[in-house]
């Protein structure tokens, strides 16, 4: 069964890309994350470094691309699987609140 992907980008992401134009792109990071769906979702053999979160959240994950870690939030339903990117930094300021 083929399922739509809808790709959300929260306020900190976007000024993330827009701040640093010439470390990622928002192509590279649409193509991270589809990649990353296909391989969590259609158990597809693509090359791609990810991590589901610790702790009490279950449905976060952590993209890693060298120095850059993108994290997303998947809801997988019934026809959509909606994927938000709620953040996007480098390895070490990404963890901090």
């Amino acid at each position: 069964m083929k399922k739509d992907i809808k790709l959300t980008y929260l306020k900190k992401a976007v000024k993330f890309l827009t701040k640093h134009p010439s470390v990622i792109t928002e192509n590279q990071v649409d193509s991270l994350v589809i990649k990353f769906v296909k391989k969590k979702i259609y158990n597809l053999d693509v090359n791609i470094d990810y991590k589901q979160m610790s702790g009490t959240i279950s449905n976060v994950y952590r993209i890693r691309k060298g120095d850059i870690r993108i994290i997303i939030t998947l809801n997988d339903d019934e026809i959509i699987i909606e994927a938000i990117v709620t953040d996007i930094g480098f390895r070490g300021d990404i963890y901090k609140k």
